[in-house]
């Protein structure tokens, strides 16, 4: 319940619905929140209000709103007339040209702003420090290795992950000496990650035994892994991350556990569900259905997640 909230820095001309003032509590309280709310009832001035709301009260100290590079503008429009005397920072394509970046990137590291607006195609950009993959590799293969010291557990394909993560840290070593950027993500001191139309970072990579079964990609996309690495990095610090679609599911219900997956990791883990194939199996089943072939020229099954 947000009711308590007055908002004393948001200008006058602006006033909340009562949900939205409800969802900006949720964010206060809550460090890791969805906002699946229709297109059209505001998730913005949400997103938002909570960032200054969280820097009012000493509750997040840098706020990273990352949103498709055809709002930016919009974005800005909005903030500037809903606080007209926050310091923003909107970082777009072209000031984010490689002869920029470093200085932008020192910006965010050095400087104090309300928010920083920055455009999909510049976040990709950020590099990860080389720490954070190495650990990430070694935490990995940690963990296959203690699947591997269980007889019963060792199967081929746990044993060809070995060796994949072996080499991959080998090479980790070689070609992160060549990233051109001075200034990684964990050194930005992010405290606070809103993501908007957060159903474009759906793609992530899902380990599972399950073959050829749709709505289940095993590989997904490298920009959706680079997301949720930088979300991972900013709730390891302490910080939180909010993300913000009118479509948390679209094409299959495994939506639902990447969603989790990026908002509630310590709660899948504490229950015994962080993998999908356990998440699967306690919330889903593999449906065979007929349906017409592409061509239509006639039926063929298929199976599907459901």
């Amino acid at each position: 319940d947000g009711s308590f909230l007055t908002f004393p820095d948001l200008s006058p001309n602006i006033t909340l619905f009562p949900y939205q003032k409800n969802a900006v509590a949720r964010i206060i309280f809550t460090p890791n929140t969805l906002l699946a709310h229709d297109v059209g009832s505001g998730k913005t001035y949400i997103m938002i209000a909570s960032g200054m709301e969280l820097r009012r009260m000493g509750l997040s100290k840098k706020n990273l709103y990352v949103v498709p590079n055809n709002i930016v503008g919009q974005w800005q429009k909005i903030f500037i007339e809903m606080y007209p005397n926050a310091k923003l920072l909107t970082v777009e394509p072209k000031s984010f040209v490689p002869s920029k970046r470093d200085t932008v990137l020192e910006k965010i590291r050095d400087e104090e702003f309300d928010g920083i607006i920055m455009a999909y195609s510049c976040f990709e950009q950020i590099p990860l420090s080389q720490d954070f993959y190495i650990d990430e590799l070694r935490d990995m293969k940690e963990k296959v290795n203690d699947l591997l010291s269980d007889s019963k557990k060792v199967t081929k394909s746990l044993r060809k992950k070995n060796e994949k993560l072996g080499k991959q840290l080998a090479e980790l070593a070689t070609t992160l000496d060549n990233i051109d950027c001075d200034v990684s993500f964990d050194e930005l001191g992010i405290s606070r990650l809103y993501i908007d139309e957060a159903h474009n970072y759906k793609n992530v990579p899902i380990e599972t035994k399950a073959d050829n079964v749709l709505g289940i990609t095993r590989s997904g996309s490298k920009k959706c892994k680079d997301m949720l690495d930088k979300v991972r990095v900013v709730q390891k610090s302490g910080g939180g991350v909010v993300m913000a679609t009118g479509t948390p599911i679209t094409n299959s219900i495994t939506d639902a556990f990447i969603m989790q997956k990026y908002l509630q990791i310590d709660r899948l883990r504490e229950m015994g569900l962080e993998h999908f194939d356990e998440w699967a199996s306690t919330f889903g089943e593999i449906v065979n259905s007929f349906e017409i072939a592409p061509d239509g020229s006639g039926f063929r099954t298929k199976a599907r997640f459901a």
